[in-house]
C-alpha cells in the first residue's frame, strides 16, 4: 500500500510542473511572438519618422510652422496621426534630443504608440509601448562664435571663475562638459561663485553648458545662463602638431659689447642642451648675469626656459618649441615679442613690443612636460602671436600663440598682476588646465580652447577681447539621428 500512495503523490507533482510549464510557455510565446509584432511596429515608426523630419528639413532654416504642418502631414500619410487617442506625433523645433539638441534650424519628429498585446494579453499584459524619433535639418554650416570653450567632456565644473575679479569676455563663453565627473548629482559644468563677476559682451551673450550651471555668491553673470546646451567641436582638432625643429641658435645679449658669456645650459653657451642631454636655459639674475637681457631665436629649446628677477625674454618671430621643462616667467622677469633684433631694448618697459610667435609646449624622451606659466609679479610680460608670411607652410598656425602637444595634461598659468599681462591671438591647449588671475592687475587675452579653466580675479581684471580667433562650426546635411 505504501508504494501505490507514494506514486500518487509522484502524479500530483507532474500536474504542478506540466501546469508551471505551460505558463512558461505562455510567457515565451508573449515575448516572442509579441517582441516580433514590437520590432516591426518600430521599423514602421522610424521610417515614419525619418520621413517627417526629412519632409520638415525642407522648411525649417525659414518657416518653423511650415516645417511642422510637413512633419505632421508625412506622420499621417505613413499611418500615425496625433489625433488617434493611442499615437502620439510629437515635433520639436529645435531639436530636444541627441548630439544636435537646442541647436537652431534642427527639426525633431517622435512617434510613439501603445501597439495592442496579442499573446501578452494572456499573461496580463495587454498593450506594448513601442517608440521611434528622427532628427534632420537642411544642408548648413552652424556658426557659433566663442571667446572660451572648455572641451573635457565630463570635468565637474570645467571651468571655475572665482575670487573677486571681473572676467570681460567678448563673443560667448561654452562649456563641453556634463559634469558627470561631480560625483555629488550636481553635474555642473560651468561654475561662477563668490564675488566674481562675467560680463559677455556679444550679440547674444549667452554662457552654455552641457551640463548644469552653478552662479552663486555675491558676484553676478550678465551672460544668459543655457544649461543642456549642445557640444561645440573642437575647430582645431585637425591642426597637426609643429615638426620637431633643431636646437635653437645661439642667444644674444643686449646691452654694449662685449658683455657677460651665454648663460650656461642655454642655446649658445657652456653645456649647451641637446636632444639626448636637455637642460633648462636659465636666464638667471647672480653675478654678471642681474639684470641681463636676451634674445631668443626660434627653434628647439631640450628641457626648457626659465626667465627670473629682472631679467628679459625678447622672442624673435618662429615657433619656440620647449621639448620639455615647460616655462617659467616669474619674480619680475619679463617675456616680449619684437619683430628684429633692433626692437629690444635694456628696458624692457622701452622696447618695440611686435613680431610674432608661437609657444608649442611639448616633450621628448630624455624630458618630461611640464607647466607653462607666466608669472611676471611686476614685470612686461607681451606676446603677440605666430605670423607667417602667405604661402609659407607653416601659416596653418596663423594667430596661434600657445599649442600644447594633445598628448600632455599640464597647465597653462596666466598671471596679470600689478604691471600686466597681454598674450594676443589664440591659446590652444586642448588636454590641460588654463590657470587665468588677475591678482590686482590687468590679464588681456585673445581666445582660448582648453580641455579645463580655474580663474580667478583675485581683485584684478580678465579682458578676452576676442580680436583673434576661430569659430566653432557645425556641418549637418539631411536626415542626422
Amino acid at each position: 500500500m505504501s508504494s501505490i500512495t507514494d506514486r500518487s503523490h509522484e502524479r500530483g507533482q507532474v500536474l504542478v510542473l506540466f501546469a508551471g510549464g505551460v505558463i512558461a510557455l505562455l510567457l515565451i510565446a508573449a515575448l516572442v511572438f509579441d517582441g516580433g509584432m514590437m520590432l516591426a511596429e518600430r521599423r514602421d515608426e522610424q521610417n515614419a519618422a525619418d520621413a517627417a523630419a526629412l519632409a520638415g528639413a525642407r522648411y525649417v532654416l525659414t518657416d518653423a510652422i511650415s516645417a511642422e504642418d510637413a512633419a505632421r502631414r508625412i506622420a499621417r500619410m505613413n499611418g500615425f496621426d496625433d489625433t488617434d487617442p493611442n499615437q502620439t506625433v510629437d515635433v520639436y523645433i529645435p531639436a530636444i534630443h541627441g548630439t544636435y539638441a537646442g541647436l537652431p534650424g534642427f527639426i525633431e519628429v517622435q512617434i510613439s504608440n501603445n501597439r495592442p498585446s496579442i499573446m501578452g494579453a494572456l499573461v496580463g499584459r495587454a498593450a506594448w509601448p513601442v517608440g521611434a524619433y528622427a532628427v534632420a535639418t537642411n544642408q548648413q554650416d552652424l556658426t557659433f562664435p566663442f571667446s572660451m570653450l572648455a572641451l573635457d567632456p565630463t570635468a565637474c565644473k570645467a571651468i571655475l571663475v572665482s575670487g573677486t575679479g571681473v572676467v570681460n569676455a567678448y563673443a560667448n563663453i561654452h562649456s563641453n562638459s556634463s559634469g558627470a565627473d561631480c560625483g555629488d548629482g550636481s553635474n555642473i559644468g560651468f561654475s561662477r561663485t563668490g564675488g566674481s563677476t562675467v560680463n559677455v559682451y556679444a550679440d547674444d551673450a549667452t554662457c552654455r553648458s552641457v551640463g548644469e550651471i552653478q552662479d552663486q555668491g555675491s558676484g553676478a553673470m550678465t551672460c544668459a545662463a543655457a544649461p543642456g546646451s549642445f557640444t561645440l567641436p573642437d575647430p582645431l582638432r585637425n591642426l597637426p602638431a609643429p615638426p620637431q625643429p633643431g636646437v635653437a641658435q645661439a642667444l644674444e645679449f643686449v646691452g654694449p659689447a662685449p658683455g657677460p658669456a651665454i648663460p650656461r645650459n642655454c642655446p649658445g653657451g657652456t653645456q649647451a642642451p641637446t636632444e639626448l642631454a636637455p637642460r633648462v636655459c636659465k636666464l638667471a639674475p647672480t653675478g654678471a648675469y642681474a639684470d641681463t637681457d636676451w634674445i631668443l631665436y626660434p627653434g628647439l629649446y631640450p628641457g626648457g626656459i626659465e626667465v627670473t628677477q629682472g631679467t628679459t625674454a625678447y622672442l624673435l618671430p618662429g615657433i619656440y618649441w620647449i621639448g620639455g621643462g615647460g616655462m617659467r616667467v616669474a619674480t619680475g622677469g619679463s617675456i616680449i615679442s619684437i619683430a628684429t633684433a633692433a626692437d629690444a631694448n635694456t628696458n624692457p618697459l622701452l622696447a618695440t613690443w611686435g613680431g610674432g610667435v608661437m609657444i608649442y609646449n611639448s616633450q621628448l624622451p630624455t624630458s618630461a612636460g611640464a607647466d607653462i606659466n607666466l608669472d611676471g609679479s611686476g614685470a612686461v610680460m607681451k606676446l603677440k602671436p605666430f605670423d607667417a608670411p602667405t604661402g609659407d607652410p607653416y601659416e596653418i598656425f596663423d594667430d596661434i600663440v600657445f599649442f600644447q602637444d594633445r598628448t600632455l595634461a599640464t597647465r597653462l598659468i596666466l598671471n596679470g598682476s600689478a604691471s600686466g599681462t597681454t598674450v594676443e591671438g589664440i591659446i590652444y591647449w586642448p588636454g590641460g588646465e588654463v590657470m587665468l588671475n588677475g591678482n590686482g592687475g590687468t590679464l588681456t587675452v585673445d581666445q582660448i580652447i582648453a580641455g579645463t579653466y580655474q580663474i580667478n580675479g583675485n581683485g584684478g581684471t580678465i579682458n578676452v577681447n576676442r580680436n583673434k580667433g576661430v569659430d566653432a562650426i557645425i556641418k549637418a546635411a539631411g536626415l542626422v539621428e
